[in-house]
This record gives structure tokens, sequence and C-alpha cells, in this order.
């Protein structure tokens, strides 16, 4: 999944892995690298998980969705930004 640079869209490089949205973002798309013979790093293993549980379990996604939109309406404190953060808010 790369596309021209003079296109609209954006490449992702050779070395890197991205969960893509396509038609319409309607579809995920999962990119990986070529490794070779090693392994995943634990953050694509990761979004090899999230791609698995999009399309296998549907209801969960809703669920998760569903979830954040609740979070996002009751304004649920999230904790400092990280601009906020300094060696003084250390425990």
């Amino acid at each position: 999944m790369s596309q021209s640079p003079d296109s609209a869209g954006m490449v992702v490089p050779p070395n890197e892995a991205a969960l893509v949205t396509s038609g319409g973002m309607s579809d995920l798309e999962l990119v990986l690298p070529d490794l070779g013979d090693r392994d995943l790093p634990e953050i694509a293993i990761f979004l090899v998980a999230c791609a698995m549980r999009f399309h296998s379990d549907p209801d969960f996604v809703q669920e998760q969705l569903e979830w954040l939109v609740r979070m996002h309406d009751a304004e649920v404190d999230e904790g400092m930004r990280p601009d906020q953060l300094n060696s003084a808010n250390d425990d």
C-alpha cells in the first residue's frame, strides 16, 4: 500500500507498518513490511491484533466505539497533558 508522491495519498515507508482505511473508509487494510526471517516488533503485532479483531468481531469494535463516545460525552478526565508534566509531578 503505497502511492506515488504526486497522488493525494501518503507513502508508507518499506520498513514501517500501518493500519489504513480504504474503500471510502469502510475497509481496514494492514500494511506490513517484508522483514525476511526477523520477527515483527511488538507494536506491529498489536496492529495485526487490531486488524484481526476488526475483521473477526465487528460487534466488539462497535462496543469499543460506543464506549469511546460515552467517555467523550462524560468528559472523563484523562489526566495531565504532556505539556503539563514536569519533574515536580513525580511521586
